[in-house]
């Protein structure tokens, strides 16, 4: 098994003191590109402006791509959820951020994200999870914004318990040392120490907290079986006994684990599931080939393959991308035309009729084509449409 890691941030996700916790997770999961899920905040006006300003860190800050996998709310349809979901299981790198974690479960909890998340940590994938979204990650969550902001009562939500099949199942709790209410405790993710001893005390026995500093990261790598911290602070393991582990330093995870008396993984599937890939049909524009795929992989679906039915949901999508572009190259539909107005202008230069030529040339621009003249005649391009 090729295992991923997932990077656990208490706070400050665009600072550059966690710049080179990104950077780790994205170098060792090979990616490049970033895909944000935009749930967590999904609810506030600003939405937009947080994608983009996230968006626009990875760009500026790591230099790679990024792309926002958007589902907002539950409202939007299955169109929109299945494209988010279709983004996360091909991305190498995850992140998501700030907003409400009670807002995200409860909009995540039908869409099958938890199980498309555990599948990318299984295949080399890095999931990175800060503040908000970090509440989600483990067996069960803090409804920070509840209790905090509205006055709820104390308890916890299900998690997405994400990490249970690597062998780690805890409490994430970022913000764990927060000071913004000066005069009185926000530590503990603004519950402070006192209402937090409650909390912990209506966990389940023998669950552990893994409790994340602000502007400091957990990276659990399980590929290479370590856990490392990085930034200003540091991250606190509590189980029957606490453990603090400062910035720069790393532990096994078979010590961590213990430390959280958390259960041995699931031994691997002897066979795992094969299932059909379009990548082939679709590199070769091929519709037989591509109605071949869609029905085996309707067939294991029918079977009961619950895999099987996610891939063929993204499928579909990916099926109603190509009806917009068509199986066919654009080049190849207007080639001929082409050839037609570059063989004439090649004449009309042959003859020194520079202007007449010039128009041809820049008529076809306007349609997207770039000409290039060379020794052994003129080439072109077509743009391809945006």
């Amino acid at each position: 098994m090729n295992a991923g890691r997932l990077i656990l941030m208490g706070s400050g996700e665009v600072s550059n003191r966690l710049v080179a916790a990104h950077r780790l997770g994205v170098e060792r999961a090979d990616a490049r590109e970033a895909v944000v899920l935009d749930t967590p905040y999904g609810f506030q006006e600003n939405a937009p402006l947080l994608s983009e300003r996230l968006t626009g860190f990875f760009r500026t800050s790591l230099s790679i791509d990024a792309s926002v996998a958007s589902y907002r709310s539950t409202s939007e349809g299955e169109g929109a959820r299945e494209r988010m979901l279709a983004a996360v299981r091909r991305a190498r790198y995850v992140f998501a951020g700030p907003g409400s974690p009670g807002y995200a479960l409860a909009t995540w909890r039908t869409t099958g994200l938890a199980t498309a998340l555990r599948k990318r940590l299984t295949e080399g994938a890095t999931v990175t999870l800060a503040s908000a979204a970090a509440l989600t990650a483990g067996s069960k969550t803090l409804p920070v914004y509840e209790i905090f902001k509205a006055g709820a009562g104390l308890e916890w939500l299900e998690g997405m318990n994400l990490t249970a099949h690597l062998g780690l199942e805890a409490v994430v709790i970022p913000h764990w040392n927060n000071t913004e209410g000066q005069g009185f405790d926000t530590s503990r993710c603004y519950m402070g120490r006192r209402r937090f001893r409650r909390l912990r005390a209506m966990l389940p026995d023998r669950l552990g907290v893994i409790g994340v500093d602000e502007h400091t990261a957990a990276l659990i790598d399980f590929g290479t079986e370590e856990m490392s911290v990085l930034g200003v602070g540091g991250v606190t393991l509590s189980g029957a006994d606490d453990m603090f582990v400062a910035g720069g330093e790393a532990m096994p995870l078979a010590t961590m684990f213990e430390l959280l008396e958390s259960r041995p993984p699931a031994p691997p599937q002897e066979n795992p599931e094969t299932l059909p890939d379009l990548t082939e049909a679709k590199a070769a524009r091929s519709a037989e080939m591509i109605a071949d795929t869609l029905l085996r992989l309707e067939s294991k679906a029918a079977d009961g393959s619950l895999q099987a039915r996610d891939t063929l949901r993204s499928a579909l999508l990916e099926m109603s991308e190509l009806a917009v572009s068509g199986l066919v190259e654009p080049a190849e539909w207007v080639g001929g035309y082409v050839e037609l107005l570059v063989d004439a202008r090649s004449r009309l230069r042959a003859q020194k009729r520079w202007e007449e030529a010039d128009r041809i040339r820049a008529g076809l621009e306007r349609l997207g084509v770039t000409l290039q003249d060379g020794p052994s005649g003129t080439a072109w391009i077509l743009e391809e449409p945006r």
